[in-house]
């Protein structure tokens, strides 16, 4: 039988490499078998294709409106609000006396390049750091409460989309009913596979193939290219 806890991540590449072996490691033991092996083999990469079709359309989250365009429709992406925001921010920090220690704290050790790469999440903390920064340096900032304001809005403005993205994470770890139906088909039909296999190895004495077939076997994982578990 099939490892009940094989990783879903890894089903589709134990499914190819089980295909390629049977072709190539038993298929030339006993031509007698010839039709039931190609046919067990045919179905294992049915039930591959399905299950990667399942996980794709599970997992296939639509990116969000601000998170793929700068403006359209009156609507304004956040990130790229953000990071121009904070681009500004160091710029001017910077022009001012002894302005280049301040940057340097607003960036928080990061250069500005890396900061303005800032997904989400990392560039909402940004801002909130800025903030803190800014509050602490008033003094070399006559427009600090613009920029408090304006950075506040900015990072206020970044939640939605961190949310979402959170919840698509989310989805993608959640197996569903469909990806489930798939899974449990692919595993009886690697089990059948196994069983044929086995059969005709086993016939002939060569049933020493087997971890060189099945990833999931006793030092199958090293053959398939698989980390062990």
């Amino acid at each position: 039988m099939p490892d009940p806890y094989i990783y879903q991540r890894d089903i589709q590449t134990y499914g190819r490499f089980t295909a390629s072996q049977i072709q190539k490691l038993v298929l030339p033991v006993d031509a007698g078998f010839g039709t039931a092996l190609r046919t067990v083999t045919a179905r294992l990469d049915a039930a591959t294709e399905a299950l990667r079709k399942a996980t794709l359309s599970a997992t296939a989250a639509p990116v969000p409106p601000s998170a793929s365009r700068g403006s359209r429709g009156g609507r304004t992406n956040p990130v790229v609000v953000g990071r121009g925001l904070l681009r500004r921010l160091v710029e001017d920090a910077a022009s001012r006396p002894n302005g280049v220690a301040l940057a340097r704290e607003i960036l928080q050790g990061q250069t500005l390049a890396t900061a303005l790469r800032l997904r989400p999440a990392a560039l909402a903390a940004a801002l909130t750091r800025a903030i803190e920064v800014v509050e602490r340096h008033k003094g070399q900032l006559p427009e600090h409460e613009a920029w408090t304001a304006d950075l506040e809005r900015s990072r206020d403005a970044l939640d939605p989309l961190i949310r979402s993205v959170r919840k698509t994470r989310l989805a993608r770890r959640t197996m569903t009913p469909a990806m489930k139906a798939a899974r449990d088909e692919w595993l009886t039909t690697y089990g059948a596979a196994k069983l044929l296999v086995e059969c005709v190895l086993r016939l002939h004495g060569k049933t020493s193939l087997m971890p060189e077939i099945f990833g999931d076997l006793p030092g199958g994982h090293a053959a398939a290219g698989l980390a062990t578990p």
